[in-house]
């Protein structure tokens, strides 16, 4: 009896470690420096054309088709942004860069 214990113990015990060791070696959909580049060409698009809406518009789209944004996961890059919104270091970053590269930041 013992024994049959030690192996459903044990089997439990891979099929967790087997699932949370998968959840956690995931790569997020992206990483904190391609959402600091996204977020500074994103600024500068929007001080860039703020006066014309379609040339924003069509800027916005190429730019979510540079980083492979699209309605499949948009949900997933929502949840990552609010995620590395909270990273004040980040934003300070993306704050910096964007004064510096955007005419009239």
């Amino acid at each position: 009896m013992p024994l049959k214990r030690l192996f459903t113990a044990s089997f439990f015990a891979v099929i967790l470690l087997g699932t949370s060791t998968h959840a956690f070696s995931e790569e997020p959909f992206m990483s904190a420096k391609q959402y600091e580049d996204y977020s500074v060409r994103y600024q500068c698009i929007l001080n860039r054309f703020h006066d014309d809406l379609e040339k924003k518009e069509e800027a916005l789209v190429k730019l979510d088709e540079d980083f492979g944004l699209n309605e499949d996961n948009f949900d997933a890059f929502d949840e990552l942004a609010s995620e590395y919104e909270r990273d004040q270091d980040l934003l300070d970053e993306v704050r910096a860069r964007v004064a510096e590269t955007c005419p009239g930041a």
